[in-house]
């Protein structure tokens, strides 16, 4: 969608998006990505780490959520968001780059 969006408003004669546009595109999808399933893997993280603990107490998903929130607030839900950025965010933008190179080597077309 974003790829689409900048070649309809910027690349009239080209359908050709170039490179740095293509790791921007992965770097927004990527982004947003991460900000909305964050949560759900840091819980899916806590859980298994709290597994390993014979004596804690183990707690479901909404009560792990419930945790969290009451305990560091809704900011904690994204701790540790900052290095999984750095981890998350060059990898997809490369993969992003590499499909889309891939689809025009190999002649696909996008519908």
């Amino acid at each position: 969608t974003l790829k689409n969006t900048w070649l309809n408003k910027y690349a009239k004669d080209s359908a050709d998006p170039g490179v740095l546009v293509l790791l921007a595109c992965g770097t927004m999808s990527s982004t947003c990505g991460q900000l909305a399933s964050y949560p759900l893997a840091l819980v899916r993280t806590r859980m298994q780490a709290q597994a390993s603990l014979a004596e804690a107490q183990q707690l479901n998903m909404v009560g792990l959520f419930r945790r969290i929130v009451a305990t560091e607030g809704l900011s904690g839900l994204y701790r540790g968001l900052a290095p999984n950025f750095m981890k998350v965010i060059p990898a997809v933008s490369i993969s992003y780059v590499v499909y889309e190179y891939m689809k025009k080597a190999l002649g696909i077309r996008s519908s």
